[in-house]
């Protein structure tokens, strides 16, 4: 069962996760091939006529050389395939804003699957005042001992489902999971009848396979749900080889576009060693870098070292424009949710940063140097499971998207925008006001109504009027006829499950700029120095707020120092 893309107040549960692996199989001797005869409608006992939906992958499907994509991973004992078509059950419009699996253990009195032992009601719709076509009913499988369940069913009677209905999951091939966001919920006056939806994550990231199941609960239960467990002792036997790894980059590397006013771009890390780096280190004079990083230290702290540009003004900005025509995307390979994806980390190299731009309501001020600093690592990273998301880094924190939320070239390539000067990524063409999270409504109100009443003649000539209305740091993306191919410019720097020689660079653990300190509220309240005195001092308030690196920053740390290479992407 899952929640198809629905509009707000809308719930479309279908019979995926009877599918998926929740039922983790119907009869466990069906194979992937046979997995339009659990749909067949005329095979169902109900003998019902809901429609299925088929979720197609977006873009043209890919052929990989070799074995590999071909729909089944093996987790040591439990063979995973993968669901495309889902039958609908249940649906409500109020309320609200993967694949089958096979016993491989030939083990007959303890396999990796066992039917349930019953049922246990956590909710119906009957009776409530719900808007929907029938009534619903959502069961919690009963696992005998030694196994677990991995969802729930959904039906539209009150008998309980069949036991055979689905299978539950012998303990050691599960994992723990825990609450990750709200999908639906339902509750009547004084409490009766409550119930929440939630999807589910994984408590243990290295070798937890998520499901996709949710999550339902009512007040009186506090029940779990178990995820899949990567146990296979090889457990990289599912991930691609070299040459599979070169088919996923063509397939689906971004194109990165950079904003037409943009005069800091990207170079390849040894561009900017050959053009005058300097490393300083405590107690030593400057001195250039040697070849691809020889002489960069490896074994030290973060703060033992630093890189900055060279002192003589021309050389210096000429570094800190990079130099687009040699930019090199650094792709690390490595596992995700138990080796079932593959995770494409790009990683891009500026040698220099511009400064920051603020948004006072109507506004834009220009923060001036606030925001500069030397050498900028930012990374897309694609996790490919047949295209199943991209994420974006927004300076330290980022989100999954889907494909359907890009502009695809070629049917499978994502279009990303690099914002001017601060080089975050995002996926269309906008301006983006990063409020703080804690500053009150009824504070943005204000603020607003301020700057609506101002007079013309009383703005200041250090704002510029604009379209856009927001309070916070503002990241602006666009096309221009500059823009890098990421897929003809790349090199594969580190995939983890494959004896790769490592570039001295890499293991740098210095940092890749000087420590910078700005005094932003002092610098905007002087810029800002002929708004009215109310909204100054909320401004200084907004201010303190803003993210750390805008009151300075240390330089920061390469790619492979930062905890995202060993860890999943933080969300």
């Amino acid at each position: 069962m899952t929640s198809a893309p629905f509009s707000k107040f809308s719930l479309h549960i279908y019979e995926t996760f009877f599918i998926i692996i929740l039922q983790i199989v119907c009869n466990t001797s069906h194979a992937s091939n046979d997995f339009s005869t659990l749909l067949n409608t005329n095979n169902n006992v109900e003998n019902d006529t809901r429609p299925i939906v088929s979720f197609d992958i977006i873009g043209q499907s890919l052929s990989y050389p070799a074995d590999f994509g071909k729909g089944t991973i093996d987790l040591g004992g439990l063979e995973v395939y993968e669901a495309l078509y889902f039958k609908k059950i249940w649906e409500t419009h109020s309320g609200g804003p993967k694949g089958l699996a096979k016993d491989t253990t030939h083990d007959p009195s303890h396999g990796a699957l066992k039917s349930p032992i019953d049922y246990t009601l956590i909710w119906t719709s009957k009776g409530l005042n719900v808007s929907q076509r029938e009534d619903g009913y959502i069961w919690l499988p009963v696992p005998p001992d030694g196994y677990k369940a991995i969802g729930h069913i959904v039906t539209t009677s009150p008998e309980k489902p069949s036991l055979d209905k689905v299978r539950c999951v012998r303990s050691d091939f599960t994992d723990l999971t825990k609450v990750d966001k709200w999908i639906w919920g339902h509750k009547m006056q004084r409490g009766l009848s409550m119930v929440h939806l939630h999807t589910t994550k994984p408590k243990n990231r290295a070798l937890s396979v998520p499901t996709g199941m949710f999550l339902a609960r009512n007040g009186s239960n506090t029940h779990e749900l178990a995820c899949l467990k990567m146990v296979k002792t090889d457990t990289y036997s599912a991930m691609p080889n070299s040459l599979q790894i070169r088919t996923m980059i063509n397939a689906y590397a971004p194109w990165v576009y950079f904003h037409p006013d943009e005069q800091y771009f990207p170079s390849s890390v040894l561009w900017f060693f050959e053009h005058g780096a300097e490393l300083h280190q405590r107690d030593q004079p400057p001195r250039l870098v040697i070849n691809d990083g020889d002489n960069l230290p490896n074994n030290g702290t973060a703060d033992d070292a630093f890189l900055d540009l060279p002192q003589d003004q021309p050389s210096k900005e000429r570094l800190q424009k990079g130099f687009l025509a040699d930019a090199v995307a650094y792709i690390h390979v490595k596992p995700a949710l138990g080796g079932t994806c593959t995770d494409l980390a790009i990683w891009l190299y500026y040698p220099f940063n511009g400064g920051e731009r603020f948004q006072l309501g109507p506004h834009t001020i220009n923060l001036g140097k606030i925001g500069e600093h030397v050498s900028d690592w930012e990374h897309i990273t694609l996790r490919v499971e047949n295209f199943h998301g991209v994420y974006l880094s927004q300076h330290a924190k980022g989100n999954w998207f889907t494909p359907s939320e890009f502009e695809l070239m070629n049917g499978t390539r994502p279009v990303v925008y690099a914002s001017l000067h601060g080089h975050a990524h995002y996926s269309t063409p906008t301006s983006f006001i990063h409020t703080p999270e804690n500053l009150d409504s009824s504070v943005i109100r204000m603020l607003y109504d301020e700057f609506q009443m101002m007079n013309d003649t009383r703005q200041s000539s250090i704002v510029k009027k604009d379209s856009v209305v927001g309070f916070g740091v503002r990241d602006d993306t666009a096309k221009s006829k500059n823009l890098m191919d990421i897929a003809s410019t790349y090199n594969v720097v580190c995939v983890d499950y494959m004896k790769l020689g490592i570039e001295p660079w890499l293991d740098y653990t210095g940092r890749w700029g000087p420590k910078i300190t700005y005094d932003i509220i002092k610098d905007v309240t002087d810029l800002a120095n002929t708004l009215p005195d109310n909204v100054k001092e909320v401004i200084i308030k907004v201010l303190q707020q803003l993210p750390p690196e805008l009151h300075g920053e240390e330089g920061p740390q390469g790619p492979k120092m930062k905890e995202s290479w060993t860890g999943d992407e933080p969300v």
